[in-house]
């Protein structure tokens, strides 16, 4: 094998020195794939409310959009804790009056999963055609647990409050 001249030395030296990194892209990609799902999933709101083909609810001109809180469904046929269904309106219906068992619980579980008592907010969601006898039932039953504060859902309205009860 032949030795290489000084010069030649040195050219493959200077070649070697001049030959800049490559970038890995590879690696850029991951991050931005990752960061591409994170914005995804954390760009969802919670805070929609079911579509109007489930219930209706009434209709309301409130300015403001509602806090995010502990949220309770009165459908036609169900009572649902955040889409968990927690009972059927007929079985509500054949307990009788006074605080309904299966939601008291289940308002319990929620109220112990936020220890700092920051969930002391519940927001009651009810179909038009519920009977008023049930949602007094179920404000009830968040009574007996020391919910702070009851709100009820309805649907934004455009206008004043003039304007919507013409409606």
């Amino acid at each position: 094998m032949k030795s290489l001249s000084r010069r030649a030395r040195r050219i493959q030296r200077n070649q070697k020195l001049r030959k800049s990194p490559g970038l890995n892209l590879v690696s850029l990609m991951d991050i931005f794939t990752i960061l591409v799902f994170f914005l995804l999933v954390n760009a969802s709101s919670d805070s929609e409310l079911p579509s109007q083909k489930v219930m209706k609810l009434p209709d309301s001109t409130a300015e403001q959009p509602p806090e995010e809180t502990l949220r309770v469904l009165i459908s036609r046929k169900a009572i649902l804790v955040h889409g968990k269904s927690v009972t059927t309106l007929a079985e509500v219906i054949e307990a009788g009056n006074g605080v309904i068992d299966p939601l008291r619980e289940e308002l319990a579980y929620r109220l112990s999963l936020s220890a700092s008592g920051e969930n002391d907010t519940l927001t009651v969601l009810a179909d038009q055609s519920v009977p008023y006898d049930i949602i007094r039932r179920v404000v009830e039953t968040s009574r007996a647990l020391e919910f702070r504060q009851v709100a009820f859902a309805a649907s934004q309205v455009s206008g004043t409050a003039e304007e919507a009860s013409q409606l």
